[in-house]
């Protein structure tokens, strides 16, 4: 007769053995990737080109982070790059006119501007009882049309150089980007892995009749990973506007896509119930990689979006095929 203790030990051997197969299949993916680069291009190896590829990746870091808490519940959220562009265009809006403030002011500001963004999302969730597909596309056009109202529809130029600062200097030795998407990457990694909001957020995910039969408000917990989706991209909108200078409506125009694949390449199961942080990262990074070094050997970006979604295609594939064995 099997037992409940052993049926959790066969599930935990079971996700632990998916969860290296995904990082062993990215380690391999990235090793690969650098080597071809490497040999195609003398530029790729160097020192400054690796911190440009930490650097360039933070942005979609932040948002695939985000989004792996939503995907990780059984969820999705289209509206990350759009929220990121909004908390950027209203933080540069500030500035424009109150250029005394303090750097940490606008970091709180975008952080604020996202998670307000994703707690109307969790409760329209709750209100209409709709699809998050269907609710985060809604949100996408509400944002982005937002930050093209906040912004006249034009970028938002020079900011105070003691914002600019976290996007261009450094912390520790540490470009400030890097160093921010550290610690929300450790802070995601306590929260999923290391909490009890974590431990329903993957209950929710596997099996959203059980996380209810256990007690979980299913709708405040929603709300509360929207907010965090929407924290972090919010973040992120404050790194691309100090890295670039500007509050641009546009920006982050496909990365909610980017965001997606990197969590799903990350090992994540897109139904729910299965997601890594670690794996999320690596996903990033081979995102990164590739198109760092696409754009080293100077392919047209048109050719680059075929590759990611071949990438996509790719993982979801195998990912099948890691269930099925």
């Amino acid at each position: 007769m099997i037992t409940a203790s052993s049926q959790k030990l066969g599930l935990s051997k079971g996700r632990f053995r998916r969860a290296a197969l995904s990082f062993a299949r990215n380690c391999a993916f990235l090793l690969i990737l650098c080597v071809f680069f490497s040999i195609s291009s003398r530029y790729f190896l160097t020192f400054s080109n690796i911190e440009n590829i930490l650097t360039s990746s933070s942005v979609l870091a932040l948002l695939a982070l985000g989004s792996v808490f939503v995907i990780a519940s059984g969820g999705i959220d289209l509206s990350v790059a759009a929220v990121m562009a909004l908390s950027g265009v209203v933080t540069a809006a500030v500035y424009r006119d109150n250029p005394e403030l303090s750097s940490w002011l606008a970091l709180l500001i975008c952080a604020s501007v996202g998670t307000l963004c994703g707690v109307v999302s969790g409760i329209l969730l709750a209100l209409t009882r709709a699809p998050s597909f269907i609710i985060s596309l809604g949100m996408l056009s509400v944002t982005r049309a937002l930050a093209y109202i906040v912004a006249n529809g034009a970028p938002i130029y020079d900011l105070p150089q003691n914002v600019t600062e976290w996007g261009q200097g450094t912390v520790l030795g540490v470009p400030g980007p890097v160093a921010i998407m550290l610690l929300a990457l450790i802070g995601s990694y306590l929260i999923l892995h290391h909490t009890r909001l974590g431990t329903h957020i993957l209950v929710l995910g596997d099996n959203s009749f059980a996380a209810e039969a256990m007690g979980i408000r299913i709708h405040n917990l929603r709300t509360k990973i929207f907010a965090i989706s929407g924290a972090l991209s919010g973040v992120a909108g404050f790194v691309f506007m100090t890295r670039t200078n500007a509050g641009d409506p546009t920006a982050g125009q496909n990365y909610e896509l980017m965001a997606i694949t990197a969590v799903i390449l990350g090992g994540a199961n897109l139904f729910g119930g299965k997601a890594t942080i670690i794996g999320t990262v690596m996903g990033v990074l081979c995102l990164g990689v590739l198109q760092n070094g696409l754009n080293l050997l100077a392919v047209s970006s048109y050719y680059q979006v075929l590759f990611v979604g071949v990438v996509l295609i790719s993982a979801a594939m195998l990912e099948r095929f890691e269930d099925m064995a």
